[in-house]
């Protein structure tokens, strides 16, 4: 429990405290040891009289329930409410709301309408009620996409129940927030994943922050290294806000077959046929280090870097380390802790991305872009697919499967063929 700060001393009064201390210093009383220790008893007496008159009127004036329950700008202006029970990822856990997403509490202000009980804060009921407030027509295109909608998080709630339902509050903390970025002026929060056109919507996102006019201004590289710097992220809200924000803003977040994404990586970063600008440096730094591993006799000063896939995929199944790139998808966004309101896939991604910027009212300003800012792998093939897990053994690719089983779940990619059965 934190310390209430009411029961502080207050500055004036430490400055005041200060103030007579530097006169006795300078008095000739100072150098009259008894007279020295009287006068100071009493200057403290006097100041510790005057603290407790202050803290006895602001607990008259407040009450010990209301100190909490609202800010204050200026003795002229109205309170505004602030929701009770927030969470602070910059806790180091063990005081951490295990519930941060629950209906929050209001006090001093009349309580928002309810939503009705049959959705209860469902994506379903955010995402009717955007609609409501859109210029989206009910058409086909509308009809078809709320139908998608409607499996996927159909999908999605099944495997969360069958998984146990909410993380834990470390994983709210380390897991989420630095890959949440919102957008005030449309209200929405996306989800970033690595090999998931992260690059493209981080290219969208500086359009309507007004950084950038168009989404082919700045390099892939640029747009990765300073989109920190240009938007703002989660985390950087103070945590009433924060909770706000989760609980009225559009949230979406893309996923991608998991086997499908982890060949992209490796394609990317530690293929030795890699167009990757800067894939020599992760060759260098981690690709000799799995040939070092997994295969007998390989040295580096003889032997010329020709990383096998096969190789890469024992690497990860071993559980050597994950990078960003290929790492679990649901321990990124946690899908089963934040009720996202749009669930898109890479693989519609041109249809899903339009919906999107129409549903929030974006479409007029900024079209999704093109795979100009990405690293082209053709790794969604199903031919380039199948021939490269075609290399593992039935074990190996279990065990695969295995490490990733959750985000095949989650969202709603079938296993390979293979493991059918």
């Amino acid at each position: 429990m934190g310390v209430d700060q009411s029961f502080r001393i207050p500055v004036h009064i430490i400055l005041l405290s200060k103030i007579e201390a530097s006169k006795l210093k300078r008095s000739d009383c100072w150098e009259s040891g008894m007279a020295t220790k009287s006068y100071l008893g009493i200057t403290l007496f006097i100041l510790l009289l005057i603290s407790l008159i202050h803290v006895y009127q602001r607990t008259d004036l407040d009450g010990p329930s209301s100190r909490r329950s609202h800010k204050y700008t200026s003795t002229s202006q109205k309170a505004v409410p602030e929701p009770v029970g927030d969470f602070d990822e910059f806790s180091d856990g063990s005081s951490l709301d295990p519930n941060p997403f629950r209906e929050k509490q209001w006090e001093g202000a009349e309580k928002p309408a309810p939503k009705p009980t049959w959705e209860n804060s469902s994506y379903e009921y955010h995402l009717l009620k955007r609609i409501a407030n859109s210029d989206l027509p009910d058409d086909v295109f509308l009809q078809g996409h709320l139908r998608r909608q409607e499996q996927r998080h159909a999908r999605r709630d099944a495997a969360c129940a069958s998984m146990g339902g909410r993380s834990s509050a470390r994983d709210l903390k380390s897991s989420v927030m630095q890959n949440l970025w919102v957008n005030d002026k449309y209200r929405f929060v996306y989800c970033s994943i690595p090999k998931v056109a992260c690059t493209s919507w981080k290219s969208v996102l500086l359009v309507l922050a007004g950084v950038a006019d168009t989404t082919d201004q700045f390099p892939q590289k640029i747009i990765n290294s300073r989109s920190s710097m240009w938007m703002k992220q989660l985390w950087q809200y103070p945590p009433d806000e924060r909770q706000h924000i989760l609980e009225t803003y559009t949230k979406f977040v893309f996923s991608r077959d998991p086997f499908s994404r982890l060949l992209s990586a490796f394609q990317n970063k530690l293929s030795p046929n890699s167009s990757f600008i800067r894939a020599s440096r992760w060759q260098d730094m981690l690709g000799t280090k799995i040939l070092h591993e997994f295969r007998d006799g390989w040295r580096r000063k003889k032997d010329k870097y020709d990383l096998k896939f096969s190789e890469f995929a024992q690497f990860v199944s071993s559980g050597h380390g994950f990078n960003k790139h290929w790492n679990i998808q649901a321990s990124m966004c946690l899908p089963c802790d934040l009720d996202y309101t749009i669930l898109g896939h890479f693989e519609t991604l041109d249809e899903d991305a339009d919906f999107i910027l129409r549903l929030v009212g974006a479409d007029g300003l900024v079209s999704f872009p093109s795979s100009n800012y990405s690293s082209p792998t053709n790794s969604s093939s199903q031919q380039v697919l199948t021939s490269h897990y075609n290399t593992l053994s039935s074990m190996e690719l279990r065990d695969l499967y295995e490490v990733y089983q959750k985000d095949f779940e989650l969202f709603g990619y079938p296993p390979p063929d293979r493991l059918k059965g």
